[in-house]
């Protein structure tokens, strides 16, 4: 965090370790909202005026381009408000994923801006027309573009310090803004040369780069409604965070859940068979406790009780661990949960398979297949072999 963005977020009372709050990030976003709203309103005031006056489709598009942001930071301004609101009946875990909402209304608004803007521009190319714009308007020009990337730094700035895909979506929107003004500053300097093309021309490139850019911001938005893998390192700290209890021996089938900046976390740990159910029970309080206090979660733990010194135990396990090494094909397979069940004369052997997230359901079964006939054949004494294949969300 810059030292600006860090007055700024002193002045709205967030401390470092606050900054993943949902009142701070509200306060964030909405002073964003207000800022960009109030700049874009006057900066299309000034650069409509001057494209009327001179005749500039360039100038013309830019400035509606500008009263876009105006209508994109209305909604990141109301999606940080709503945001912010307690859970209540209909939403249980709050209200977090309107950013990602706000994010894909953006760039919709960008993408359908880039589509009539390319229109225009094309026409403009067909029929150019002769613009004339005198220094002076190319210099206040000139000069809301060092507005727009100041403005654009700004809501960088703020979208990082609190982590927000919708104000880094606002951040390129006024970036753009600034692009397309300076196409239009060397448009409208061609055109003083003779180049009358220049303006159409301009108006394509700004028209691309609009659209471009709200693609890929829809495209993050539509990730984060539908709910993406989390990071290889969020998941390798929490599952260190989990292990470091001596009494945990391993932790398998995390489910991670995000409501914005709400992380709700389940997850499996592997316990000893000897623990009373008073003392199992403490355990999977005192891993709760300990990774929401990490990690700014919300966390259930699942229980699995299981007997690393029962000697036949033990040789299903490392015969299961040198046979996922062995499954060619199928790179980090691994099994957990191993336990042994007799009824009389009965022995089942139960345990869950992690596969690859890429299997295809087929050779999930091959999987399935190949384990279940190995042990069968290496230990003729099974009467089963139950395998439940792990859900793909589970890591």
């Amino acid at each position: 965090m810059d030292s600006f963005t860090g007055r700024i977020m002193n002045k709205l009372r967030c401390a470092p370790e606050a900054l993943d709050s949902e009142a701070c990030r509200a306060r964030a976003g909405m002073l964003e909202g207000r800022t960009s709203i109030i700049v874009n309103i006057v900066l299309f005031a000034v650069k409509a005026a001057l494209g009327v006056a001179v005749g500039s489709v360039a100038l013309i598009a830019d400035a509606f381009h500008t009263l876009s942001d105006v209508l994109t930071s209305v909604v990141v301004f109301v999606s940080f408000k709503l945001s912010a609101k307690e859970p209540d009946e209909e939403h249980p875990f709050g209200h977090g994923r309107m950013e990602s909402v706000a994010t894909l209304i953006v760039a919709v608004l960008m993408i359908v801006a880039g589509i009539e803007l390319f229109e225009t521009a094309v026409k403009r190319i067909l029929h150019p027309e002769i613009v004339t714009a005198s220094i002076a308007v190319i210099a206040v020009v000139a000069v809301t573009i060092v507005i727009k990337e100041a403005l654009a730094r700004f809501s960088r700035g703020l979208g990082r310090a609190i982590d927000s895909y919708a104000l880094e979506a606002d951040f390129w929107h006024h970036r753009i803004d600034a692009i397309s003004s300076a196409l239009v500053v060397a448009a409208l300097a061609g055109q003083r040369l003779g180049f009358y093309y220049l303006d159409g021309i301009a108006g394509v490139l700004v028209s691309v780069l609009v659209a471009y850019t709200g693609w890929d911001i829809a495209r993050k938005g539509v990730n984060e409604i539908l709910g993406t893998r989390p990071s290889a390192e969020f998941v390798t700290k929490v599952k260190k965070s989990i292990t470091a209890f001596p009494q945990v021996y391993d932790v398998h089938d995390l489910i991670v859940h995000e409501y914005g900046k709400k992380v709700i976390l389940s997850f499996h740990i592997e316990v000893p068979e000897s623990l009373s159910f008073k003392e199992a029970h403490n355990l999977a309080d005192s891993v709760e406790k300990a990774v929401n206090k990490e990690f700014n979660t919300f966390a259930t733990v699942h229980v699995d009780p299981v007997n690393l010194s029962d000697p036949e135990l033990v040789v299903y396990r490392e015969f299961l661990d040198s046979l996922a090494e062995d499954l060619t094909g199928y790179p980090s397979v691994s099994f957990h949960d191993i336990r042994l069940v007799k009824d009389g004369v009965v022995k089942n052997l139960l345990f869950d398979v992690h596969a690859p997230r890429s299997a295809a359901s087929r050779e999930l079964k091959s999987i399935k297949k190949i384990v279940r006939g190995k042990l069968m054949s290496e230990f003729p004494s099974l009467d089963n072999v139950i395998i439940e294949i792990e859900p793909a969300y589970a890591l």
